[in-house]
């Protein structure tokens, strides 16, 4: 179990890592504004929690039918 723990650590230590790298990048080499990235992670979060909460009702009807049938 410590090992898993481990793993799920570092994989979101590096994605964490990955994006602020990428951050930096645009921000330092291409020119892009820090407001300006702010602004499209802003939205990109935005559009995921929308993404999350439309599919959970589909979610939750699906699972109930799925136990309605094994009953």
């Amino acid at each position: 179990m410590m090992k898993r723990r481990l793993r799920m650590f570092r994989t979101a230590s590096l994605g964490v890592m990955a994006t602020a790298a990428l951050v930096w990048g645009a921000v330092d080499i291409v020119g892009v504004s820090f407001d300006a990235i702010l602004g499209y992670l802003w939205q990109s979060l935005l559009g995921v929690l929308l993404l999350v909460l439309l599919s959970l009702p589909v979610g939750m009807v699906l699972g109930w039918i799925r136990r309605r049938r094994q009953d």
